[in-house]
């Protein structure tokens, strides 16, 4: 079988690859200063999930409690956080609730991607991508591994 390259970024077992290659049966990702490589005959399951940006749902909480944190105590007469910052009152407000919704939203629409290589080992390879590169990635793979799977 020909060798494949996938020009792709990659973050495979904490650093970065500019391409990942299959060649006689190996998934490798090389950099200058690491080697990343599975034997893919030992591959038994590919699994495609998804991460999300913890600081991203962070932000949108933090957003919402000063937002209503804000209104609460203003309305309520005993603390005015825009007074003291010096700010309008709905800058401060709306300001903080829109950033929360922006976050919030970025969350949801954007995860990063993620291909968990299971093969045999207590823990799977971890490969991070764009969506275009965790898709070439996966239908490389899948065709690699039909392939070798409908060898006598």
């Amino acid at each position: 079988m020909q060798k494949i390259t996938l020009s792709h970024r990659y973050l495979v077992s904490g650093s970065r690859f500019r391409e990942a290659s299959i060649e006689t049966g190996w998934l490798c990702f090389q950099n200058g200063a690491v080697t990343v490589r599975l034997h893919l005959p030992l591959v038994t399951r590919l699994e495609l999930s998804y991460q999300m940006r913890d600081w991203l749902m962070a932000l949108a909480f933090v957003g919402f409690f000063v937002g209503l944190a804000s209104l609460g105590l203003r309305w309520l007469g005993w603390l005015n956080l825009p007074q003291l910052l010096k700010v309008n009152p709905a800058l401060l407000e709306y300001g903080a609730f829109a950033l929360a919704l922006i976050a919030f939203a970025s969350y949801l629409l954007f995860p990063i991607r993620v291909l968990y290589l299971h093969d045999g080992n207590a823990a799977p390879l971890l490969v991070v991508g764009s969506k275009k590169a965790i898709e070439d990635l996966e239908y490389a793979l899948w065709a690699f591994l039909e392939a070798l799977h409908k060898k006598p």
